[in-house]
């Protein structure tokens, strides 16, 4: 049954040691799942995708539900390591965030993110937490980031925002946003450099005080 565990689970690898073997099933996984979603793969498309027994690849992961979340975190990782950081030198904050803008679209727009979001909208109704996981790992990190630069250089742009996570975490899903929609939408034209300096402005603009900013 597609998600059981194998009774050679007990045998699992748990501290997942065998990392090159292990990133050689995920490799194998996400393109079965692409290719099937993950109702329709089998661990046993997936084991000879990989090129692995299926005692391999149970001692490396316990059930299909376990290789699949196994999956998405792995992607998150990646995502986080090619989001760059702000630079906290930049003491210009529209500057600064415009680029952390056009970086973080560029790399969620990429195909490989892209198809990555698509089975995950796919598997909500059986991993209803997973969406949230995924932003907490890979925009998690930027978040931060962008929260330390305000927190250093708010003064700059003429307003005090309140509640910097807060102000990050809008940001990002700003340009998260855009992405889904043009998951659900292809013909949707993509954001420009102008868009993201529009909405930069407009998040720090006195005027408009957004996110619990404080003229």
């Amino acid at each position: 049954m597609h998600g059981a565990a194998s009774p050679a689970s007990g045998k699992r690898v748990s501290d997942r040691r065998s990392i090159p073997k292990s990133r050689q099933i995920l490799n194998g996984a996400r393109e079965i799942f692409l290719l099937s979603g993950y109702a329709e793969a089998t661990m046993e498309e997936i084991a000879t995708k990989a090129q692995v027994s299926k005692g391999t690849l149970y001692n490396h992961f316990d059930s299909k539900d376990d290789l699949f979340r196994a999956l998405i975190h792995s992607e998150a990782g990646r995502i986080a390591e090619e989001l760059p950081t702000p630079a906290l030198e930049d003491p210009n904050p529209a500057s600064a965030l415009r680029q952390m803008g056009l970086a973080i679209l560029k790399v969620m727009e990429a195909p490989a993110t892209v198809a990555t979001l698509r089975l995950i909208v796919g598997s909500l109704g059986r991993f209803p937490r997973l969406g949230g996981e995924f932003l907490t790992h890979s925009l998690g990190p930027t978040v931060e980031q962008i929260a330390i630069y305000l927190t250093i250089h708010e003064a700059a742009g003429g307003i005090q925002i309140l509640d910097k996570h807060a102000a990050a975490e809008r940001f990002t899903r700003w340009c998260l946003a855009h992405v889904m929609e043009r998951i659900l939408m292809p013909d949707q034209p993509q954001r420009t450099a102008e868009d993201c300096s529009a909405w930069v402005e407009w998040m720090l603009s006195p005027a408009v005080s957004p996110w619990g900013a404080k003229t």
